[in-house]
């Protein structure tokens, strides 16, 4: 077994380890997360197994990944939606125009299945997706985060796998744009996150 397999198997373990910690400590009401973001992951993950399967490139490491990927974000957002019940979901104007857009980019995609419009669409639309989080994130009040610090580090973890995997593997540097993204949006998460905690001290200091 290869560097690249070994790292395909770590990063399907942690997403899965990741994603059932994320739906049990929602159930137990420890975090808040905001639907619009899995909504928007869920049209990203859709696009991206979608063009796994209509390119020629397969293997089982992109297969198992692809799988994995959307396996949890379809979990995640299926228990949201469970735990929301029949109470109408309230998106705030930010998270209307996040889910406007990202809708815009997958309809382009399917509408012209160029290969650029489809990498840029994915790109477009697994960043907006980020928005809703770092939005609620932003907006501090005293208490618990809304998003688990574990969750996302682990994130930032799996991020730094893939890119060190392309970056010792083929170079293929417009594939090193995915994980790049995603490192870079993941920190920002936890740097918010820890911003949240930061204020929770200096408030109960104070």
């Amino acid at each position: 077994m290869n560097i690249t397999n070994l790292a395909a198997v770590a990063v399907v373990a942690l997403v899965f380890y990741v994603g059932m910690r994320y739906c049990l400590r929602f159930l137990s009401g420890e975090t808040s997360p905001r639907i619009a973001t899995w909504l928007i992951f869920e049209i990203g993950v859709a696009m991206s197994l979608a063009s796994y399967l209509a390119g020629s490139d397969h293997s089982l490491t992109k297969a198992a990944l692809n799988l994995a990927d959307c396996f949890q974000v379809t979990v995640i957002l299926l228990v949201l939606l469970f735990r929301q019940g029949r109470r109408t979901i309230e998106f705030t104007s930010k998270e209307r125009l996040s889910l406007w857009v990202s809708g815009i980019a997958a309809t382009g995609w399917i509408l012209t299945k160029s290969g650029w419009i489809g990498f840029l669409g994915f790109q477009t639309v697994m960043s907006v997706a980020y928005l809703p989080t770092l939005e609620s994130l932003w907006r501090w009040k005293c208490g618990k985060p809304p998003e688990p610090l574990d969750k996302w580090s682990i994130n930032v973890l799996i991020t730094l796998i893939g890119l060190v995997v392309d970056l010792t593997g083929k170079r293929d540097y417009l594939a090193m744009i995915y994980p790049l993204r995603a490192l870079i949006l993941c920190l920002l998460v936890v740097g918010l996150i820890f911003r949240w905690e930061q204020k929770n001290r200096a408030a109960l200091a104070g």
